[in-house]
């Protein structure tokens, strides 16, 4: 019987290790939670450029996953890419730049792991960079960015932010066009109340894109003006999320040192 109690009491030990070793794991490395969701345009410098922005804002821990090939739906059936990246700050290592990546399959997230439970976080922000890859016509993919949306708003303290894909030179201006429609018509669904903000912001990344001279006409590319041209890109796009941070509340975490973050362009790397 003694035998007994002192495993049990062991056992109970140990357990309680375990718990707060998970807890630990568990437990943000910030206030601000950002989470990205990029298609194969992660893997240029564009988003080396977002995630740096986003790590510069304050408080901010950044969850970023980089999914070659996914489309809207990938969030829902949590297919695998074979050209993943994933990031995370709490791990504390450096992001790795993208032309260095090493080649490697990822599956992408569900939603409920990509969400954190409510209450983690002061404020949650979910940027979704889908929609570059259409299997058949766009307005099939309607559903998906509903679902996707609706999953996101369900989570209190989150604001979502879908990142539409740039010009390309493989899309004629009506196609891109049909693919706007499509997220436009995805986030109105996913509206209660048409009073309200939107249930998700669209960024049109197409203001802020020219596909450059060169490249496969679909990816800004690691050469001097695809480096230059997905700069231009993202330095538009996170300006459009520095307005939305401040109107989401007066006191959003912005960037540490603006000037600094938003003007310096990027080296071009060494293949």
């Amino acid at each position: 019987m003694l035998a007994f109690r002192r495993a049990l009491t062991l056992g109970i030990a140990v357990a309680s290790l375990l718990v707060t070793r998970e807890e630990a794991q568990a437990a943000p490395c910030g206030r601000v939670r950002f989470v990205t969701v990029y298609d194969s345009h992660g893997l240029t410098a564009f988003g080396d450029r977002i995630d740096g922005w986003l790590l510069s804002q304050k408080d901010a821990e950044l969850e970023s996953y980089t999914l070659g090939g996914a489309s809207t739906e990938w969030l829902i059936t949590a297919k695998v890419s074979r050209r993943g990246y994933h990031y995370h700050s709490c791990d504390k290592s450096p992001i790795v730049a993208r032309v260095r990546l090493p080649e490697r399959k990822l599956r992408a997230p569900t939603l409920d792991e990509l969400l954190a439970p409510p209450g983690t976080y002061e404020k949650q922000v979910v940027l979704v960079g889908l929609g570059s890859n259409m299997p058949g016509e766009p307005s099939l993919q309607v559903g998906s960015v509903e679902q996707t949306i609706r999953r996101i708003k369900s989570h209190p303290n989150t604001v979502c932010v879908w990142i539409g894909p740039p010009s390309m030179r493989k899309w004629s201006p009506g196609f891109g066009d049909k693919v706007y429609a499509m997220l436009r018509a995805g986030i109105k669904a996913a509206e209660e109340d048409p009073k309200a903000a939107p249930a998700c912001h669209l960024v049109d990344s197409r203001k802020f894109s020219s596909y450059p001279d060169g490249g496969d006409g679909w990816h800004y590319g690691f050469f001097p003006a695809g480096i230059e041209a997905a700069t231009k890109w993202a330095d538009g796009v996170t300006g459009e999320l520095d307005k939305i941070l401040r109107a989401s509340h007066p006191a959003a975490p912005m960037a540490k040192n603006e000037a600094s973050t938003r003007q310096q362009p990027l080296s071009t790397p060494s293949p």
